[in-house]
Parts: C-alpha cells; sequence; structure tokens
C-alpha cells in the first residue's frame, strides 16, 4: 500500500461524503427554471412585437402585392380558340400552376440530393 495520498483526491472523497440539503437544492433548481422561463418569456415577447411593428409598417406594399398577384396568377399562358379544350387545360395554364409545378420539382430535387 502506497501511504501518500492525493491531497484533491481526498478533497473530493471528503466533500462526497458530506450530506446536502435535497429541499435548499430542489429549490435552487426550480428557481433557476423560473429565470430561464421569465428569460424565454421576455425574448419571445420582444420578438412578436417587432414582428407586428414590421407587419403594420409593411401592411400597405403587401396588400398592393398581393393584389397584383391575385390579379396576375389566373391569367392563361397559352390562348387556346376553342373554348372546352380551354376548360379542360385551365388547371394546368395558369402563371400559378407554373409556379406551383416550378416549386414541387425544386422541392423535389432538393429532398433527392440534399435530403
Amino acid at each position: 500500500m502506497n501511504n501518500d495520498y492525493d491531497p484533491g483526491l481526498q478533497a473530493l472523497f471528503t466533500q462526497a461524503r458530506q450530506e446536502y440539503d435535497r429541499d435548499a437544492f430542489t429549490s435552487g433548481v426550480l428557481k433557476r427554471m423560473d429565470q430561464e422561463r421569465r428569460r424565454a418569456l421576455f425574448a419571445w415577447s420582444a420578438f412578436g412585437l417587432a414582428g407586428v411593428a414590421i407587419v403594420a409598417l409593411l401592411a400597405s406594399p403587401l396588400l398592393t402585392a398581393l393584389s397584383m398577384a391575385s390579379q396576375l396568377l389566373p391569367m392563361s399562358l397559352i390562348d387556346i380558340e376553342t373554348e372546352w379544350l380551354r376548360q379542360l387545360a385551365s388547371p394546368i395554364n395558369s402563371i400559378a400552376a407554373a409556379i406551383a409545378i416550378g416549386a414541387l420539382g425544386i422541392h423535389r430535387f432538393v429532398r433527392r440530393f440534399f435530403g
């Protein structure tokens, strides 16, 4: 046996033998959790107020852009003179359909090569 003990190791063993107040530990953990919750609530509130302010400032330009888009999206890509053929091709013969098909193609490409 070696009689030379490491004082740091002995201090750790001595500290491990001590009794701790479980109620104080529990209350300390709960206090820290409450502080974290308050901090998160404050951060989300600040982001929410900033979002509301941004939406309020951009409401008029956004509404103008949406009204222009609602007038532009249903326009036909190709003029078809036959009425029944125009009705038949109307779901895929619009600017909105071209954008939707393009978005689906990009989504499939991203999922295949990066997902």
